[in-house]
C-alpha cells in the first residue's frame, strides 16, 4: 500500500501540539492562590547587560533602594547583586474609641501585590573576563549601573596586515 503525503499534519499531531501549547500557557500563568511557583523569568532585579569594546555594562532596576542597601561582588565570570527591599509599613492610626496614646496598625488587605519584598540575590554570568579591581557602580533614580572593564586579554586587538 502506497502512502501519500498531503503536506498537512495528522489530526492527532495537531491535537498534541495544541495540548502542549495549552499546558505551556497554564504552567507559565501567574500562580492561583499560592498554587505552583512564579515563572523563572520573573527574576528580581530586572537587568540589561550590554557589551562595548572595552567593558560590560550591567543596568539593574532597584526602585526604593539606596546605595548602602546593595552589595556587589565579582567572582570569576559572575557578577553578584545582593540586597534587601523592606516590607512597606502600614500607616499608624488611632481608633476613635481609644484613649491616650494607644495606636495600632490597621489590618491590611492586599488587592494586588506585584512588587517583591525581602532579600534578593541575582547572579549574572558575564560573557567575557573582566578586571574585578576596576569594576565601578553607581545608583541613581532607582537604576544601578555597573561598569565591568574587560580584562586586557578579552579586549579586541588590532592585527596589522603586512604585504608579502
Amino acid at each position: 500500500m502506497q502512502i501519500y503525503s498531503t503536506g498537512f499534519a495528522h489530526p492527532l499531531d495537531e491535537l498534541r501540539d495544541e495540548l502542549d501549547r495549552l499546558w505551556g500557557n497554564l504552567v507559565a500563568a501567574p500562580p492561583l492562590h499560592g498554587w505552583g511557583s512564579p515563572p523563572p523569568t520573573a527574576a528580581f532585579p530586572a537587568v540589561n547587560v550590554r557589551e562595548t569594546d572595552d567593558a560590560i555594562m550591567v543596568e539593574a532596576e532597584l526602585p526604593g533602594l539606596d546605595a548602602g542597601g546593595v552589595d556587589i561582588a565579582v567572582s570569576g565570570d559572575e557578577l553578584v547583586l545582593k540586597g534587601s527591599r523592606p516590607e512597606p509599613e502600614a500607616a499608624q492610626t488611632t481608633s476613635a474609641g481609644e484613649q491616650g496614646n494607644g495606636s495600632r496598625k490597621p489590618a491590611v488587605t492586599w488587592h494586588r501585590r506585584e512588587r517583591g519584598t525581602g532579600s534578593f540575590e541575582r547572579r549574572i554570568t558575564l560573557p567575557v573576563a573582566v578586571d574585578a579591581a576596576r569594576v565601578e557602580a553607581r545608583l541613581a533614580d532607582g537604576v544601578l549601573c555597573v561598569t565591568c572593564p574587560k580584562a586586557p586579554e578579552a579586549q579586541p586587538h588590532k592585527v596589522q596586515v603586512r604585504s608579502a
